[in-house]
């Protein structure tokens, strides 16, 4: 595998490094915010050997994390099999839950075959985390799902969405979660997609202080907790951040994309434009050749504030948050606080 390195740090490989797999559209929850719209089960999702030659084709193209996701993936009952062959395959690989039901067999297993990372969801306190999994005793139901896991030997995330329910509560929660047996948390941007709605965000204006209180609290707990996000804007706050040459910022269609249930290739889990599908042809034919892919990986093509932008190699904005509130992947991230006239030209400054 080769990479692309643009003027002014706009790195991008050719292909991506961090593949997200939609396991399956079953889940045992309705979460007001998921992406995926999950509920059912489809009929048509990937067979086991189709995951298995999904997964020799990742690992061919030099795809070195797999992540696996749904829904609820531990629905599947060949999940232990899956994460066995891509660990066959020299991939790391994470699995996210919905925490709801982990018996200490099956945390077990997930060690045994070697999994390197469980991501549980909570998404702030008690109240805002039922109320937005719709799911009474949800929050309870983690917690033990992080015991159980951490008793097994699992290294444990945790997952948290940002949105109203929760924004006033981040750093209560964050030092709530630095007393239990968890590793890292990552505060996931919410976007407005699948069942999310506008209901849900918080003001354009208010995601500039968000961004910039992560970027304390993950100083704030540095070798206690980790602390991560993937707010593209956070290099705009955040000194360490700016100076790693490598942040690109928004990953879709560059250092990232996901493959749903029954085998449609996106350029991010949070941006549901279909670029092709395995069954049709080759994950690294379809990455290749699809124009949106290509697109993204030129940012060039950014529109507006950011395609203006001195750091839109650095940033790029969310290609998520600018579909789902203008419609068009590369129309301004509406999040970013850039004034619009500044750094025109790539070199130049931007300004608060």
């Amino acid at each position: 595998m080769t990479a692309t390195v643009l003027r002014g740090g706009d790195f991008h490989p050719d292909m991506p490094l961090h593949m997200v797999w939609l396991a399956t559209d079953a889940c045992t929850a309705r979460c007001m915010h998921c992406s995926s719209n999950s509920a059912k089960r489809s009929p048509d999702e990937l067979s086991t050997d189709e995951v298995f030659a999904l997964i020799d084709q990742l690992a061919a193209v030099g795809v070195v994390d797999f992540g696996i996701s749904g829904g609820e993936p531990l629905i599947r009952r060949d999940v232990f099999r899956i994460i066995d062959h891509a660990k066959s395959r020299g991939m790391s690989v994470g699995l996210a839950s919905n925490g709801a039901k982990l018996p200490e067999e099956k945390a077990e297993r997930l060690a045994s075959f070697g999994l390197d990372r469980l991501q549980l969801s909570l998404d702030g306190p008690a109240e805002a985390h039922d109320r937005l999994r719709r799911w009474p005793g949800l929050f309870e139901r983690v917690l033990k799902s992080v015991e159980t896991a951490d008793q097994a030997g699992l290294r444990v995330h945790i997952c948290c969405t940002i949105n109203r329910l929760n924004v006033d509560q981040l750093e209560a929660f964050t030092a709530f979660l630095s007393t239990l047996p968890v590793k890292r948390v990552n505060y996931s941007r919410f976007v407005p997609t699948g069942r999310g709605t506008d209901l849900l965000d918080i003001s354009d204006r208010k995601w500039r202080k968000v961004i910039e209180r992560l970027a304390g609290l993950r100083r704030e707990y540095r070798g206690r907790l980790e602390i991560v996000s993937h707010l593209a804007q956070q290099v705009l706050v955040d000194d360490e951040l700016e100076a790693m040459p490598a942040f690109i910022g928004c990953q879709a269609g560059r250092g990232q994309g996901c493959i749903t249930a029954n085998g449609s290739v996106l350029p991010c889990v949070l941006l549901p434009i279909p670029v092709g599908n395995v069954r049709d042809a080759a994950f690294e034919t379809i990455w290749r050749t699809a124009s949106l892919i290509r697109e993204l990986q030129d940012r060039s093509n950014l529109e507006g504030r950011c395609g203006g932008c001195a750091l839109r190699g650095r940033c790029g904005g969310c290609r998520a948050v600018a579909f789902a509130k203008a419609g068009r992947v590369f129309a301004d991230d509406p999040r970013c606080w850039i004034a619009p006239k500044l750094a025109e030209v790539p070199g130049g400054e931007c300004h608060a």
